[in-house]
């Protein structure tokens, strides 16, 4: 159950592509915006790196722009004549204003895009999610789809805003920076870019081994977000049987594992810059060595220089922040994999090519269900069918009960019905028409649904309801929880029909739930009623008024129930026992009784256990 979706290990060419053309197709003025004002920030740090050429000439030089400067005619108009002393300064300030505006704007545009990314594969996430089969969401815990949805999901935000936003800016700028090398001396500048090809090798060796550290510790994170929600779930019996120490040594374990892969991945994030010093300090000295091989022999005049060296300092901090970007990069690429292999995760259980629309009257004009010769094997366990052989008949307007011992298969027809799962061996029906050959949406809204622990969400009493019909006015809602008899508990709750019921519904009583998806039922006016259990779990009281309501929604109705106390399924016009997949008996309440086979057993040890709880 803790098994983690396999990542596609598609390549990073394909990922980038893949973002680029679905998720930043529809930003392209906001990208666009944001690529405009890199620039902007690029030529603003060139312009310093530049300006320290005309400020030496002017502090070095008795304030005059030699001619011989290769920038003379633009700094002569900007700082000769005696302009420098105000010139200089307002350049300077102006220079820095505009950078930071500029910075501010790219950066919060940058922002804003890897959120819109992230929110729209999350979004894609969740619609594949919950269309995928339910044996492939049974096949993974669900903490680990938590786990893609926050922690993947932020990797890739951060590989966005802080990634491929840097690597642009820092590019640009690194490009403004390298022609202002060029334009003060290109035999300097040839040097000063000998760091580039030992930097790039240096990152991508550190990046594949942030891939590899990222994907380990991205597993460890989806196991504590296991562990996390089975301690949530499981709140009840962990405090019921004082399990807490039990628990806690389990998180402790896997925030262990998880902090190993953290520190590991911070080890190789943090040797980034130093490996890219190591190299640019190499080439710094030969820089320095050549230049001042160059002023010995007059080859080079001292504002060229200091305009060579002010833009190879600046120009280290972009290549320093390139090697960081590689880094996050990296893990974002990682994180999009999973991402995409959730995605991509294709539902085995679809419509046919050719599938029809399902119209289903109400009883007694139609509503029936037919399994004929079913079979069928659960993956985990394929060599021991759930059910096998099993015919049954339920006809328009009639009650019918599976009964049988726990793991006889009842539960599994209920599954194959629905199409959770499809048949491996012969074939279900409703009024003729082969459920394979029918949309998905029609089969299902010809059925509702009610179990043993109904599921309600965290969302008012009237929002619950209304779940069986989206789109009922208020006085349909109103009308269904009369006829579950649930308004007069509903109208006496703080906020009546605005009540919010919590987690689960864990702020109602057990009947009060079963009561509010019975209404839910009676809201969607389906003709075939499945009733799983609906009643097991309740206290007498509880179950008499569950029973006079689910009376009510069985009217004019096909209903197929699963019940194990089956005094409550004695009026069944037909009864299936089950025992190990098969269908061992059958016929009415009576016709089982003096058959006295299975039926009977289960039937007497039910009333035996009865009398003892009263007792």
């Amino acid at each position: 159950m803790n098994e983690t979706p396999s990542p596609t290990r598609v390549p990073t060419w394909a990922i980038v592509s893949r973002v680029a053309g679905h998720y930043l197709r529809n930003q392209r003025g906001t990208l666009a915006l944001a690529i405009f004002f890199m620039a902007v920030y690029a030529l603003c740090t060139a312009a310093l790196a530049w300006l320290l050429g005309p400020a030496t000439k002017v502090l070095f030089g008795a304030g005059a722009i030699s001619a011989a400067t290769p920038d003379s005619g633009l700094a002569t108009a900007l700082f000769g004549g005696g302009k420098a002393i105000w010139t200089l300064p307002v350049a300077v300030v102006v220079i820095l204003w505009t950078r930071a505006l500029a910075y501010y704007v790219q950066q919060s545009r940058m922002d804003s895009v890897g959120e819109r990314v992230v929110t729209a594969a999350q979004r894609d996430m969740f619609h594949a999610l919950v269309r995928r089969d339910l044996a492939s969401l049974n096949a993974v815990h669900s903490g680990t789809f938590v786990s893609n949805f926050l922690y993947d999901a932020t990797l890739m935000r951060d590989a966005i805003s802080r990634g491929v936003a840097a690597v642009a800016l820092e590019l640009v700028q690194l490009v403004a920076l390298v022609a202002v090398m060029l334009y003060a001396d290109w035999q300097l500048m040839l040097i000063g870019i000998v760091a580039i090809p030992g930097v790039a090798w240096a990152m991508g060796k550190i990046g594949g081994s942030i891939k590899r550290t990222t994907q380990r510790n991205m597993e460890q994170t989806g196991g504590l977000s296991t562990t996390i929600t089975e301690a949530l779930d499981g709140r009840r019996v962990i405090k019921a049987y004082g399990l807490e120490d039990h628990v806690t040594r389990l998180a402790e374990a896997r925030l262990t594992e998880r902090l190993k892969q953290l520190v590991k991945l911070a080890k190789r994030r943090a040797s980034a810059v130093p490996v890219t010093d190591v190299f640019s300090g190499v080439v710094s000295a030969a820089v320095v060595f050549y230049a001042l091989y160059q002023t010995a022999h007059g080859m080079i005049a001292a504002d060229q220089f200091i305009t060579f060296m002010g833009a190879m300092l600046l120009a280290q901090q972009p290549v320093r922040n390139l090697s960081q970007v590689y880094t996050i990069a990296s893990s974002g690429m990682t994180a999009a994999d999973r991402v995409f292999a959730v995605i991509d995760a294709k539902p085995d259980i679809v419509d046919a090519g050719n599938a029809a629309e399902l119209v289903v009257p109400h009883a007694p004009a139609g509503g029936g269900v037919t399994f004929k010769n079913v079979s069928f094997a659960y993956a985990a366990d394929a060599a021991v069918p759930a059910v096998r052989g099993v015919d049954i008949v339920v006809k328009p307007g009639s009650k019918v009960a599976l009964v049988g011992p726990s793991g006889s298969g009842k539960t599994t027809l209920f599954n194959l019905l629905l199409r959770f799962y499809d048949v491996d061996g012969g074939a279900i029906a409703i009024d003729g028409h082969d459920i394979r050959t029918i949309t998905l949406a029609s089969l299902r809204r010809a059925m509702a649904l009610v179990t043993q622990e109904p599921i309600l969400f965290d969302e008012s009493v009237a929002a619950n309801i209304a779940l069986g019909r989206p789109g009922a006015s208020r006085a349909e809602i109103e009308q269904a929880a009369h006829d579950a008899a649930a308004h007069d508990f509903i109208a006496a709750l703080p906020q009546g029909y605005e009540t919010r019921v919590g987690e689960g519904g864990l702020k109602l009583s057990g009947g009060q739930r079963q009561r509010i998806a019975i209404a839910r039922a009676m809201l969607r006016n389906a003709p075939i009623l499945l009733l799983d259990e609906a009643t097991s779990a309740l206290d007498t009281e509880s179950e008499r008024q569950v029973q006079e309501a689910l009376t009510r929604l069985m009217k004019n109705r096909t209903t197929i129930v699963i019940a194990h106390r089956l005094s409550t399924v004695a009026d069944a016009d037909t009864l299936y026992v089950l025992d190990r997949g098969r269908v061992v008996e059958s016929g009415s309440h009576a016709e089982l009784m003096a058959l006295g086979g299975l039926y009977m057993r289960l039937y007497h040890h039910n009333e035996a256990a009865a009398a003892e709880v009263k007792a």
